[in-house]
């Protein structure tokens, strides 16, 4: 085994071989050589800086779907991939898993001539109304997320969160009031309205953004039932009756009678009493990040963003696990593969 084969951070995880160099979510759009090849977990905007650039790409289809509907243009030279079909480039394989996070949302197992790595991206190990769980595949070595990677972050049952969901939703509609949910436009926003579409009668509306997003879920199968904001008028009968609002985080641009709520994981720490908070998260909690781990059964485990020293330092402690948390300097070299 030579030191050509080797791991590293660079604005991205850079997997290097004698014969192929690529980078998995690259946070920065330039800096790459043409020839780098670029794979992309999912749609959010902090995983898909590079979309913009020349040089190849790689995402799911629905992955592209979401980044040309909300941004409303192409991504260049992107190749599509799917789920369980592996991509040969020379001496490596790249092989896309669901990752579980949002639609078209993957994981990567990269096979190369010494090692099998498993870049997890996002991850969400739970089934929810418009994901399917992400899948546990054995590894030599584990990039794992971890938002949620410490203890106090056990989300209830997923179920009980939606009723609470719909039971304050209701209420609100009930009591004249426009529920609105502020959430991230693509993925929880899809949630949110799956969820008034199979559990209630109330209409749902979508700002122009969620709209956007919700369009390519409905191309891909996950059928959502809602109006889009900008269709609502005085002559609308939508005015005269509830319905529930879902636009995004930052949106101030609501209907009259507004009464907020937001669905993270990080309201399990919330203490105001401005809004509604309900812990629906599409990220996996403590307890599954650690149930994945062992899944995987890795020999060595680096972890990044969130609470990467905490976790790391649970699975040195109580798995005994060769684990690290992945150093944030750009050009930082994470390990070499060794016989």
């Amino acid at each position: 085994m030579t030191r050509d084969e080797r791991v590293e951070w660079a604005s991205g995880v850079r997997v290097t071989t004698k014969e192929t160099c690529l980078v998995l979510d690259p946070s920065r759009r330039g800096g790459f050589d043409r020839k780098t090849h670029r794979f992309i977990s999912h749609a959010h905007a902090d995983h898909t800086q590079c979309f913009s650039t020349p040089g190849p790409k790689y995402a799911t289809k629905s992955t592209r779907m979401i980044y040309e509907g909300l941004h409303r243009r192409p991504i260049v030279d992107l190749k599509e991939i799917r789920v369980k079909d592996p991509v040969k480039l020379d001496d490596v394989e790249v092989t896309p898993i669901n990752a579980g996070h949002m639609l078209g949302s993957i994981q990567f197992k990269i096979a190369t001539p010494n090692k099998t790595l498993l870049y997890t991206g996002d991850l969400n190990c739970v089934d929810t109304l418009t994901t399917s769980r992400a899948e546990n595949v054995e590894c030599d070595m584990l990039l794992i997320e971890a938002t949620f990677g410490k203890p106090y972050y056990i989300f209830p049952d997923r179920e009980a969160t939606y009723a609470k969901i719909v039971d304050w939703a209701t209420q609100r509609a009930r009591e004249g009031y426009i529920p609105t949910f502020h959430v991230y436009a693509a993925g929880k926003a899809q949630e949110i309205v799956r969820l008034f579409n199979i559990y209630t009668r109330l209409p749902v509306v979508a700002s122009p953004v969620v709209s956007a997003a919700n369009e390519a879920y409905n191309r891909e199968g996950v059928k959502l039932s809602y109006e889009k904001s900008e269709l609502i008028n005085e002559e609308n009968s939508s005015h005269q009756t509830p319905y529930v609002y879902v636009t995004t985080t930052s949106d101030s641009l609501v209907p009259e009678k507004s009464e907020k709520a937001v669905a993270t994981g990080w309201a399990l720490g919330y203490t105001t009493n401005r809004f509604a908070s309900f812990p629906l998260s599409s990220h996996a909690d403590f307890r599954q990040l650690v149930e994945f781990v062992r899944a995987t059964k890795a020999k060595t485990v680096y972890v990044f963003t969130g609470f990467g020293d905490v976790f790391a330092s649970y699975l040195q402690k109580k798995l005994e696990i060769d684990a690290r948390a992945l150093p944030s300097e750009i050009q930082k070299k994470l390990v070499e593969f060794k016989h």
